[in-house]
């Protein structure tokens, strides 16, 4: 049997009753449990209509834990991580990423401790290599002039017929290797110029070393030519000359012009 609660004062009674019990007021006949209890755990209708809670930001915390994770500015990373976690702090109902926050900072900080030791190592390793690199491509330099030189002078005494011969030449004649006679070697870039006998004037040879890439590959330009000396000095990747310095100012090099002084000189290093 269906129940009906009293409008008055709230009785539930049976809905076939006319008169309320409890008051004695009139009892409408509308179910009991369509009407509303005032007690129990009830919720009222219009909770259903509030706003859902914001989402809260979290934008700084995730910058910072990927500032850490991929070992970018590192003090970037540390102080943008301090203040997603000032704010996370001061404003929780708006920021949030609590612990993508500490994550970064502590990513941050390890990346501090790993590559602040590597860059200092770096910063001094890699000068001294690349100083090491152009002394060994200078000294391969020296090398090959001296090569070519020589092979020049064999090439005149005994193949030429008084005149020097082009990297093609000596090469043929097997007086040089193919990579000697390429214009390309160990970070600098060769030219020979032959200049054959007439009007008066001997035969002759330079040849010329410049690097490829100035200050990375090398820093002095040098020449030489059938007097033997080997001239170098710095011109900012420009081509050097018979007016250049010799490459060792300490040692006598032969005068071209009288074979007699070439002696003499040769004799007093002696």
């Amino acid at each position: 049997m269906k129940s009906s609660k009293c409008a008055q004062c709230g009785f539930v009674g049976w809905s076939d009753a006319e008169f309320c019990k409890k008051c004695g007021a009139s009892v409408s006949s509308a179910p009991a449990d369509m009407l509303e209890s005032p007690g129990g755990n009830f919720t009222p209708s219009y909770s259903s209509y509030e706003a859902a809670p914001a989402e809260l930001k979290t934008g700084l915390a995730i910058t910072s834990l990927v500032l850490g994770i991929f070992f970018l500015p590192t003090i970037a990373g540390i102080v943008v991580s301090v203040v997603a976690l000032n704010k996370i702090k001061r404003y929780p109902d708006e920021y949030g990423g609590k612990g993508l926050a500490i994550g970064g900072l502590v990513t941050n900080i390890v990346s501090v401790v790993v590559l602040v030791p590597v860059m200092v190592i770096a910063a001094i390793a890699i000068p001294n290599l690349m100083a090491a690199r152009r002394a060994a491509n200078e000294g391969a330099a020296i090398k090959t002039l001296r090569v070519l030189h020589g092979a020049e002078q064999t090439y005149q005494a005994t193949k030429g017929k008084g005149d020097y011969g082009t990297p093609s030449d000596l090469q043929g004649y097997s007086l040089i290797s193919a990579d000697m006679a390429r214009e390309v070697r160990s970070g600098y870039r060769f030219k020979l110029e032959v200049f054959p006998a007439g009007g008066g004037s001997p035969a002759a040879f330079t040849v010329i070393a410049v690097p490829t890439e100035y200050g990375s590959s090398g820093r002095r330009s040098f020449f030489i030519d059938e007097t033997g000396v080997i001239r170098g000095e710095d011109y900012a990747g420009l081509e050097a000359s018979k007016t250049t310095p010799p490459v060792n100012f300490n040692q006598r090099y032969p005068d071209r012009d009288s074979e007699m002084s070439r002696s003499s000189r040769y004799g007093d290093d002696n």
